[in-house]
Protein backbone atom coordinates (compact mmCIF):
# COMPACT_ATOMS: atom_id res chain seq x y z
CA UNK A 1 0.00 0.00 0.00
CA UNK A 2 1.69 3.62 -0.84
CA UNK A 3 2.46 5.19 2.34
CA UNK A 4 3.46 2.33 4.45
CA UNK A 5 6.32 1.97 6.61
CA UNK A 6 5.76 -1.96 8.40
CA UNK A 7 8.50 -1.14 11.01
CA UNK A 8 6.41 1.50 12.53
CA UNK A 9 3.32 0.47 11.44
CA UNK A 10 0.80 2.38 8.54
CA UNK A 11 0.82 5.81 8.00
CA UNK A 12 -2.16 8.22 7.77
CA UNK A 13 -3.91 6.47 4.58
CA UNK A 14 -7.69 7.16 5.40
CA UNK A 15 -9.32 10.23 7.01
CA UNK A 16 -13.25 11.09 6.65
CA UNK A 17 -13.94 7.66 5.11
CA UNK A 18 -11.82 8.45 2.03
CA UNK A 19 -8.57 6.53 0.21
CA UNK A 20 -5.71 8.85 0.41
CA UNK A 21 -1.56 8.95 0.39
CA UNK A 22 0.07 10.67 3.46
CA UNK A 23 3.44 12.00 2.74
CA UNK A 24 3.64 13.87 5.59
CA UNK A 25 5.62 11.25 7.91
CA UNK A 26 7.27 14.53 9.10
CA UNK A 27 8.99 14.95 13.12
CA UNK A 28 5.74 16.43 13.84
CA UNK A 29 3.74 13.61 12.62
CA UNK A 30 5.94 10.92 14.42
CA UNK A 31 5.97 12.82 17.65
CA UNK A 32 2.33 12.41 17.89
CA UNK A 33 2.69 8.96 17.27
CA UNK A 34 5.68 8.72 19.81
CA UNK A 35 3.52 10.44 22.40
CA UNK A 36 0.34 8.24 21.24
CA UNK A 37 0.13 5.72 24.42
CA UNK A 38 -1.93 3.47 22.48
CA UNK A 39 0.22 3.27 19.42
CA UNK A 40 1.57 -0.12 19.65
CA UNK A 41 3.72 -0.17 16.60
CA UNK A 42 7.19 -1.96 17.40
CA UNK A 43 9.23 0.78 15.91
CA UNK A 44 6.88 3.18 17.43
CA UNK A 45 7.45 1.40 21.16
CA UNK A 46 11.56 1.41 20.53
CA UNK A 47 11.74 4.72 19.55
CA UNK A 48 9.59 6.32 22.38
CA UNK A 49 12.14 3.76 24.85
CA UNK A 50 15.36 5.04 22.95
CA UNK A 51 13.94 9.21 23.30
CA UNK A 52 12.97 9.10 27.18
CA UNK A 53 16.50 9.78 27.95
CA UNK A 54 17.39 13.09 25.60
CA UNK A 55 13.83 14.26 25.86
CA UNK A 56 14.94 14.27 29.74
CA UNK A 57 18.06 16.07 28.83
CA UNK A 58 16.04 18.45 26.59
CA UNK A 59 13.67 19.14 29.24
CA UNK A 60 16.96 19.96 31.70
CA UNK A 61 18.53 22.50 29.22
CA UNK A 62 15.03 24.20 28.51
CA UNK A 63 14.52 24.62 32.36
CA UNK A 64 18.62 25.96 32.60
CA UNK A 65 18.16 28.52 29.43
CA UNK A 66 14.88 29.43 31.55
CA UNK A 67 16.49 30.13 35.07
CA UNK A 68 19.37 32.08 33.31
CA UNK A 69 16.68 34.30 32.15
CA UNK A 70 14.82 34.71 35.06
CA UNK A 71 18.08 34.70 37.35
CA UNK A 72 19.29 38.11 34.82
CA UNK A 73 22.49 35.91 33.93
CA UNK A 74 20.41 36.34 30.55
CA UNK A 75 19.39 39.82 29.36
CA UNK A 76 16.59 39.92 27.43
CA UNK A 77 16.44 43.29 25.33
CA UNK A 78 13.53 46.11 25.59
CA UNK A 79 12.62 47.56 22.19
CA UNK A 80 10.72 51.25 22.64
CA UNK A 81 7.56 50.00 21.39
CA UNK A 82 5.43 47.42 23.11
CA UNK A 83 6.00 44.17 21.96
CA UNK A 84 2.59 41.50 22.08
CA UNK A 85 4.46 37.63 21.34
CA UNK A 86 2.52 35.05 19.76
CA UNK A 87 3.36 31.73 20.43
CA UNK A 88 3.03 27.63 21.63
CA UNK A 89 4.40 25.23 23.91
CA UNK A 90 4.65 22.70 20.72
CA UNK A 91 6.44 22.04 17.40
CA UNK A 92 3.72 23.15 14.75
CA UNK A 93 -0.36 22.80 14.29
CA UNK A 94 -1.19 24.77 16.93
CA UNK A 95 -2.75 27.79 14.68
CA UNK A 96 -0.39 30.38 15.49
CA UNK A 97 -0.70 31.76 12.14
CA UNK A 98 -4.48 32.72 12.12
CA UNK A 99 -3.76 33.98 15.50
CA UNK A 100 -1.36 36.31 14.46
CA UNK A 101 -3.73 37.25 11.49
CA UNK A 102 -6.80 37.77 13.66
CA UNK A 103 -4.74 39.84 16.27
CA UNK A 104 -3.42 42.35 13.27
CA UNK A 105 -6.88 43.09 12.20
CA UNK A 106 -7.56 43.96 16.26
CA UNK A 107 -5.15 46.10 16.48
CA UNK A 108 -5.91 47.96 13.63
CA UNK A 109 -9.45 48.53 14.20
CA UNK A 110 -8.43 49.82 18.12
CA UNK A 111 -6.84 52.28 15.96
CA UNK A 112 -3.06 51.40 16.25
CA UNK A 113 -0.46 50.63 13.97
CA UNK A 114 1.09 46.98 14.18
CA UNK A 115 3.79 45.51 12.29
CA UNK A 116 4.51 41.49 12.14
CA UNK A 117 7.87 39.78 13.04
CA UNK A 118 8.28 36.54 11.78
CA UNK A 119 11.33 34.40 12.03
CA UNK A 120 10.05 33.15 8.31
CA UNK A 121 10.51 29.52 8.51
CA UNK A 122 12.56 27.13 5.38
CA UNK A 123 13.17 30.98 4.14
CA UNK A 124 16.44 30.93 1.85
CA UNK A 125 16.78 34.23 1.68
CA UNK A 126 19.08 35.29 5.40
CA UNK A 127 18.76 38.85 5.66
CA UNK A 128 16.22 41.23 7.39
CA UNK A 129 13.32 41.48 4.87
CA UNK A 130 10.14 43.65 4.29
CA UNK A 131 7.82 41.05 3.06
CA UNK A 132 6.86 42.54 -0.42
CA UNK A 133 3.84 40.53 -2.70
CA UNK A 134 6.63 40.76 -5.45
CA UNK A 135 9.00 38.97 -3.67
CA UNK A 136 9.56 35.34 -4.36
CA UNK A 137 7.89 33.43 -1.22
CA UNK A 138 10.63 31.18 -0.78
CA UNK A 139 12.75 34.59 0.19
CA UNK A 140 10.63 35.27 2.84
CA UNK A 141 8.44 32.00 4.04
CA UNK A 142 5.82 31.07 3.16
CA UNK A 143 3.89 32.24 6.35
CA UNK A 144 4.85 35.63 6.40
CA UNK A 145 3.95 35.72 2.59
CA UNK A 146 0.04 34.22 3.32
CA UNK A 147 -0.02 36.89 6.13
CA UNK A 148 1.14 39.16 3.75
CA UNK A 149 -1.73 38.71 1.13
CA UNK A 150 -4.05 38.94 3.76
CA UNK A 151 -2.95 41.15 5.83
CA UNK A 152 -2.05 43.90 2.79
CA UNK A 153 -1.95 46.93 5.62
CA UNK A 154 -0.08 45.32 7.75
CA UNK A 155 3.99 45.14 7.03
CA UNK A 156 5.39 42.71 7.82
CA UNK A 157 9.48 41.82 8.85
CA UNK A 158 11.56 38.13 8.78
CA UNK A 159 14.59 37.65 10.43
CA UNK A 160 15.76 35.04 12.58
CA UNK A 161 17.55 37.43 15.07
CA UNK A 162 13.89 39.29 16.03
CA UNK A 163 15.73 41.95 18.55
CA UNK A 164 17.65 43.86 14.64
CA UNK A 165 14.49 42.76 12.83
CA UNK A 166 12.30 44.74 15.04
CA UNK A 167 14.82 47.58 15.16
CA UNK A 168 14.02 47.43 11.48
CA UNK A 169 11.02 47.41 11.77
CA UNK A 170 10.40 50.57 14.14
CA UNK A 171 12.65 53.02 11.72
CA UNK A 172 11.06 51.65 8.77
CA UNK A 173 7.86 51.90 9.61
CA UNK A 174 7.09 53.30 12.82
CA UNK A 175 4.67 51.15 14.21
CA UNK A 176 3.62 51.68 17.66
CA UNK A 177 3.03 47.61 18.81
CA UNK A 178 5.25 44.58 17.15
CA UNK A 179 3.24 41.04 16.86
CA UNK A 180 5.79 38.63 17.77
CA UNK A 181 5.20 35.68 15.82
CA UNK A 182 6.20 32.21 16.86
CA UNK A 183 8.05 34.18 20.04
CA UNK A 184 7.34 32.71 22.70
CA UNK A 185 10.63 30.45 23.25
CA UNK A 186 12.29 33.68 21.41
CA UNK A 187 12.99 35.38 25.28
CA UNK A 188 16.18 37.78 23.82
CA UNK A 189 13.48 39.96 23.05
CA UNK A 190 11.35 41.60 26.01
CA UNK A 191 7.61 41.33 25.23
CA UNK A 192 4.69 43.22 27.02
CA UNK A 193 2.50 40.44 26.50
CA UNK A 194 2.93 37.03 26.20
CA UNK A 195 0.06 34.93 24.77
CA UNK A 196 0.20 31.34 23.72
CA UNK A 197 -2.09 29.45 21.68
CA UNK A 198 -3.09 25.89 22.28
CA UNK A 199 -4.87 23.36 19.97
CA UNK A 200 -7.26 21.84 22.28
CA UNK A 201 -7.73 18.71 19.63
CA UNK A 202 -4.06 17.99 20.68
CA UNK A 203 -4.02 18.77 24.59
CA UNK A 204 -2.08 16.33 26.97
CA UNK A 205 -0.96 17.49 30.26
CA UNK A 206 2.21 15.43 29.69
CA UNK A 207 2.63 15.49 26.57
CA UNK A 208 6.81 14.85 26.18
CA UNK A 209 9.13 17.09 25.26
CA UNK A 210 11.41 17.17 22.09
CA UNK A 211 12.52 14.43 20.97
CA UNK A 212 10.30 12.33 22.24
CA UNK A 213 7.09 14.05 21.61
CA UNK A 214 6.25 17.58 20.16
CA UNK A 215 6.23 19.75 23.45
CA UNK A 216 9.21 22.64 23.20
CA UNK A 217 8.13 23.10 26.84
CA UNK A 218 6.70 21.59 30.06
CA UNK A 219 2.98 22.97 30.39
CA UNK A 220 4.43 24.71 33.32
CA UNK A 221 5.98 27.56 31.03
CA UNK A 222 2.40 28.89 30.73
CA UNK A 223 3.18 30.62 34.20
CA UNK A 224 4.90 33.45 31.77
CA UNK A 225 1.69 33.94 29.85
CA UNK A 226 -0.86 36.25 30.12
CA UNK A 227 -3.27 34.88 27.94
CA UNK A 228 -3.98 31.79 26.11
CA UNK A 229 -6.17 31.18 23.00
CA UNK A 230 -7.82 27.49 23.19
CA UNK A 231 -8.23 27.04 19.33
CA UNK A 232 -10.92 24.30 17.59
CA UNK A 233 -12.71 24.17 21.22
CA UNK A 234 -15.61 22.91 18.65
CA UNK A 235 -13.59 19.59 17.55
CA UNK A 236 -13.53 18.53 21.43
CA UNK A 237 -16.00 17.26 23.43
CA UNK A 238 -15.02 19.14 26.88
CA UNK A 239 -12.53 22.39 26.19
CA UNK A 240 -13.49 23.49 30.36
CA UNK A 241 -11.51 20.38 31.05
CA UNK A 242 -8.54 21.64 29.57
CA UNK A 243 -9.10 25.06 30.87
CA UNK A 244 -9.15 24.12 34.50
CA UNK A 245 -5.27 21.57 33.87
CA UNK A 246 -4.79 25.11 32.35
CA UNK A 247 -5.56 27.20 35.43
CA UNK A 248 -4.10 24.67 37.94
CA UNK A 249 -0.36 25.96 36.35
CA UNK A 250 -1.30 29.32 36.07
CA UNK A 251 -4.35 30.68 37.79
CA UNK A 252 -4.35 34.04 36.65
CA UNK A 253 -3.86 33.23 32.55
CA UNK A 254 -6.75 34.87 30.83
CA UNK A 255 -8.36 31.82 28.36
CA UNK A 256 -10.11 32.37 25.02
CA UNK A 257 -12.11 29.97 23.50
CA UNK A 258 -11.72 29.97 19.59
CA UNK A 259 -13.14 28.08 16.32
CA UNK A 260 -12.11 28.21 12.67
CA UNK A 261 -14.77 29.25 10.02
CA UNK A 262 -14.34 29.02 6.32
CA UNK A 263 -14.81 32.05 4.82
CA UNK A 264 -14.80 31.46 1.16
CA UNK A 265 -13.22 29.38 -1.93
CA UNK A 266 -10.95 30.65 -4.22
CA UNK A 267 -10.39 29.48 -7.38
CA UNK A 268 -6.37 30.16 -7.45
CA UNK A 269 -6.17 30.24 -11.68
CA UNK A 270 -8.03 33.33 -11.51
CA UNK A 271 -9.17 34.23 -8.06
CA UNK A 272 -12.76 33.86 -8.92
CA UNK A 273 -14.71 33.93 -5.43
CA UNK A 274 -16.89 30.75 -4.97
CA UNK A 275 -19.67 30.24 -2.08
CA UNK A 276 -18.31 27.47 0.23
CA UNK A 277 -21.51 26.18 -0.48
CA UNK A 278 -20.58 25.38 -4.05
CA UNK A 279 -19.06 21.54 -2.90
CA UNK A 280 -21.57 20.41 -1.26
CA UNK A 281 -22.49 17.17 -1.86
CA UNK A 282 -19.38 16.96 -4.51
CA UNK A 283 -16.67 14.79 -4.55
CA UNK A 284 -13.06 16.56 -3.34
CA UNK A 285 -9.63 15.42 -3.09
CA UNK A 286 -8.06 17.37 -0.25
CA UNK A 287 -4.24 18.34 -0.68
CA UNK A 288 -2.43 19.98 2.47
CA UNK A 289 1.37 20.18 3.67
CA UNK A 290 0.17 21.94 7.40
CA UNK A 291 1.04 20.70 10.72
CA UNK A 292 -2.51 19.46 11.34
CA UNK A 293 -3.82 17.91 8.36
CA UNK A 294 -6.55 16.20 9.81
CA UNK A 295 -8.52 19.22 11.13
CA UNK A 296 -8.28 20.25 7.25
CA UNK A 297 -9.71 17.83 6.53
CA UNK A 298 -12.34 17.52 8.90
CA UNK A 299 -13.35 21.35 8.06
CA UNK A 300 -13.81 20.23 4.32
CA UNK A 301 -15.97 17.51 5.56
CA UNK A 302 -18.18 19.44 7.62
CA UNK A 303 -18.88 21.67 4.41
CA UNK A 304 -20.77 18.60 3.39
CA UNK A 305 -18.12 17.94 0.60
CA UNK A 306 -17.56 14.28 -0.11
CA UNK A 307 -14.01 13.44 0.60
CA UNK A 308 -13.02 11.13 -1.66
CA UNK A 309 -9.16 11.14 -1.56
CA UNK A 310 -6.87 12.68 0.42
CA UNK A 311 -3.53 14.07 -0.55
CA UNK A 312 -1.37 15.20 2.68
CA UNK A 313 2.45 16.17 2.86
CA UNK A 314 5.08 17.51 5.15
CA UNK A 315 4.42 20.75 6.56
CA UNK A 316 5.83 23.46 4.16
CA UNK A 317 6.54 21.42 1.43
CA UNK A 318 7.62 23.03 -1.88
CA UNK A 319 5.49 21.31 -4.72
CA UNK A 320 6.99 20.11 -7.52
CA UNK A 321 5.86 18.94 -11.08
CA UNK A 322 5.78 15.39 -9.99
CA UNK A 323 3.45 16.07 -6.91
CA UNK A 324 0.93 17.96 -9.18
CA UNK A 325 1.04 15.12 -11.79
CA UNK A 326 0.29 13.17 -8.89
CA UNK A 327 -2.40 15.40 -7.37
CA UNK A 328 -3.92 15.21 -11.16
CA UNK A 329 -4.41 11.65 -11.52
CA UNK A 330 -5.21 11.29 -7.99
CA UNK A 331 -8.24 13.24 -8.68
CA UNK A 332 -9.20 11.36 -11.77
CA UNK A 333 -8.82 8.29 -10.31
CA UNK A 334 -10.96 9.36 -7.59
CA UNK A 335 -13.56 10.82 -10.29
CA UNK A 336 -13.45 14.45 -9.26
CA UNK A 337 -12.76 17.65 -11.06
CA UNK A 338 -12.44 19.33 -7.52
CA UNK A 339 -8.65 19.94 -5.24
CA UNK A 340 -9.58 21.56 -2.17
CA UNK A 341 -5.95 22.84 -0.60
CA UNK A 342 -5.06 25.64 2.10
CA UNK A 343 -4.51 29.23 1.45
CA UNK A 344 -1.19 28.77 3.02
CA UNK A 345 -0.36 26.06 0.42
CA UNK A 346 -1.61 27.93 -2.34
CA UNK A 347 1.43 30.25 -1.94
CA UNK A 348 3.88 27.01 -2.42
CA UNK A 349 2.52 26.06 -5.90
CA UNK A 350 4.53 27.30 -8.85
CA UNK A 351 1.57 29.80 -10.70
CA UNK A 352 2.70 27.24 -13.92
CA UNK A 353 1.37 23.93 -11.78
CA UNK A 354 -2.07 25.50 -10.77
CA UNK A 355 -4.76 23.20 -12.03
CA UNK A 356 -8.25 24.88 -13.16
CA UNK A 357 -10.36 23.57 -10.25
CA UNK A 358 -7.96 24.06 -8.02
CA UNK A 359 -9.52 25.85 -5.45
CA UNK A 360 -8.09 27.69 -1.70
CA UNK A 361 -10.31 27.58 1.05
CA UNK A 362 -9.57 30.30 3.51
CA UNK A 363 -10.44 29.69 7.03
CA UNK A 364 -10.13 32.18 9.75
CA UNK A 365 -9.91 32.55 13.30
CA UNK A 366 -13.16 33.16 15.16
CA UNK A 367 -13.82 33.74 18.85
CA UNK A 368 -17.74 33.63 19.58
CA UNK A 369 -17.59 34.78 23.24
CA UNK A 370 -14.23 36.37 24.95
CA UNK A 371 -12.81 39.22 22.52
CA UNK A 372 -13.07 41.36 25.36
CA UNK A 373 -11.01 39.66 27.33
CA UNK A 374 -8.38 39.81 24.64
CA UNK A 375 -9.26 43.73 23.84
CA UNK A 376 -8.72 44.26 27.64
CA UNK A 377 -5.00 42.41 27.65
CA UNK A 378 -4.34 44.92 24.86
CA UNK A 379 -5.76 47.91 26.64
CA UNK A 380 -3.55 47.09 29.73
CA UNK A 381 -0.71 47.62 27.37
CA UNK A 382 -1.85 51.53 27.64
CA UNK A 383 -0.11 51.61 23.84
CA UNK A 384 -0.25 55.52 23.06
CA UNK A 385 -1.73 56.06 19.98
Amino acid sequence: MPGTAPWIGPWRCSRNGSSGIDRDMSFHTLFLRISDRDDHAPGIMLLRALLRMPAWLFGFIVRWRGWMYEAGLLKAERLPVPVISVGGLTIGGAGKTPVVRYLAGLLMDMGHRPVILSRGYGRTDRRIISVSLEENWQNVGDEPFYLATMLPDVPIVVGADRVSAGRHAIAEFQPDVLLLDDGFQHRRLQRDLDIVVYDSTGYARNLPLIPAGPSREPLTALQRAQGLILTRTDQVNAPTDVSQDIRSVNPNIQIIESIYEPVRLRRISDNTILSVDDIKKQPVLILCGIANPDSFGRTVSDLGAHVAFTLYFPDHHTYSIKDMDEVVQSARQAGTEWIITTEKDAVRIPDHLIQTHLLALDISLSIPTGEEILKNLILSLDIPK
